[in-house]
């Protein structure tokens, strides 16, 4: 088989690497993107598609991980309209795309105080919900426990699977070369150079950025660098009714209630530290069903239809790795989004795209070598 050289090679073709494809084709970069199995499959098919708020005109000027968090978050939620009616105007995939507001519960009225402050402090658009009249005009039969929430009008929400779908379909029209299925990919370093083989081809790229998720640190091992991204499963179940109960996002802190427009509804989700292993389990599930019903009693009704679960690449504060890595001249990393990847796709792209192409600001991953 003959050599590849494009300009760009992606190894993971998960959202964060399509994306960040789909970016550099856009602007004429020959960008090649290799999968150990089909692309868009792992935890950016798994989640519930959740995009919260962000007001990119308060992001302070500091490298604080508060301010990249907030960066990444609030750039992308610029950015997602518009990516959403460019997939569907080039591909004909609606992404399940739109604005559905989230209410925000919390078990005591102090937590839920704090948050109003973060969102107030960054100019979010909130409504405080203080008492069970101002509740029930969003979800009329949430648990009789909750008197206060918050109101969050800009919440919006896209279906993982369709956005996926789109943005494979987007990148192949845009000419980008999706390899599949190969599961003996390895990088090689020659000098400060890293190439990539995959039985008898060699990759050879100018740049080489790896998106792989979970895999990533498995990737960089044979380099001898050791970065910090971990498996961390998360389970879903999903519910059916005949009538949506609500029609907005239900938050209580990191588990949540996604109703879709056909009736669906996603009950997420669980953090469980269980290495590469992905099966649901009959205690998780059992987890999410309890939280779903002690949120809003009536899905004790409900029909389980579909229950899965995925492997977040989780990193030490939760933010992820771009950039550069520091030992070598041409290979870069995108990964470690943890609960975020989806939501901060678009930013995501923007940024490594101009990093590749060294339109951007020079950022370094630093990294460990476990070289003796």
């Amino acid at each position: 088989m003959p050599a590849t050289f494009p300009d760009v090679l992606l190894v993971g073709g998960g959202v964060i690497g399509l994306s960040t494809a789909l970016r550099l084709a856009d602007i004429g970069i020959a960008v090649t993107v290799i999968d150990r199995q089909q692309v868009g499959r792992e935890a950016s098919w798994a989640g519930a598609g959740m995009l919260p708020p962000g007001d990119d005109a308060t992001i302070p000027a500091d490298d604080s991980p508060e301010s990249r968090e907030r960066y990444l978050r609030c750039l992308s939620n610029s950015l997602w309209p518009d990516l959403s009616a460019r997939l569907l105007e080039q591909t004909g995939i609606d992404n399940g795309y739109r604005n559905c507001g989230a209410i925000e519960v919390a078990d005591s009225a102090d937590s839920l105080d704090q948050r109003l402050t973060e969102w107030k402090n960054e100019g979010i658009n909130i409504e405080r919900l203080t008492d069970r009249a101002a509740i029930d005009k969003y979800v009329p039969g949430l648990h009789d426990q909750f008197h206060k929430a918050v109101w969050l009008p800009d919440f919006c929400q896209a279906r993982n699977p369709r956005h996926l779908k789109a943005l494979r379909a987007a990148c192949q029209l845009s000419g980008v070369e999706i390899l599949e299925d190969i599961s003996d990919l390895s990088l090689q370093a020659n000098g400060s150079v890293v190439t990539a083989t995959t039985g008898s081809r060699t990759l050879e790229a100018e740049r080489i950025c790896i998106t792989a998720g979970s895999w990533t640190r498995q990737l960089l091992q044979p380099l001898h660098i050791e970065l910090p991204i971990r498996p961390v499963r998360g389970q879903i179940v999903q519910l059916n009714l005949p009538q949506l109960p609500f029609r907005c996002v239900i938050e209580q802190g990191p588990r949540y209630l996604v109703p879709r427009p056909d009736g669906l509804i996603l009950v997420g989700s669980t953090q469980e530290d269980v290495g590469f292993e992905k099966q649901t389990t009959n205690e998780g599930i059992a987890g999410l069903l309890d939280f779903a019903k002690s949120i809003v009693p009536q899905l004790s009704h409900a029909e389980v239809v579909g229950q899965w679960a995925g492997l977040r690449p989780g990193s030490p504060n939760g933010l992820p790795f771009l950039g550069r890595v520091d030992a070598f001249d041409n290979l870069y990393v995108g990964a470690g989004h943890f609960r975020s990847g989806l939501q901060m796709s678009p930013a995501t792209a923007h940024l490594l795209a101009r990093t590749l192409m060294n339109s951007g600001p020079a950022l370094i991953v630093e990294t460990h070598s476990t070289a003796s």
